[in-house]
């Protein structure tokens, strides 16, 4: 067996672990009467790129998303972070304290 199989192998195991481990969270929740909300993925947002002083980053808005389910999750996030969040490796703030525009730039 190469070792390229392998590694498709594991990450086919760890795909299914994840998709269990998602379905046990929203059943416990339906038990319990709470609702679980799965993580955001922030990359499907039309990202936008731009220059500023430290360099290259990434912005969305609220009217480039339609407001859209993933936008107001982030904005979600941020506004519990106080305006700054660290998040699979991107760092995201409120561009100039607008909290219907965000930025991000890899950490």
């Amino acid at each position: 067996m190469t070792d390229e199989k392998v590694l498709e192998i594991l990450v086919d195991f760890a795909n299914a672990v994840e998709a269990a481990a998602v379905n046990v969270r929203q059943k416990v929740g339906e038990i319990v009467g709470v609702t679980t909300a799965v993580a955001a993925d922030f990359n499907k947002l039309p990202w936008e790129t731009k220059r500023g002083t430290k360099g290259a980053y990434e912005q969305t808005s609220k009217s480039s998303t339609n407001n859209n389910d993933i936008f107001q999750a982030l904005q979600r996030n941020l506004k519990e972070h106080g305006g700054f969040w660290q998040h699979q490796g991107f760092k995201y703030w409120n561009h100039q304290q607008d909290e219907d525009v965000i930025d991000r730039r890899k950490s």
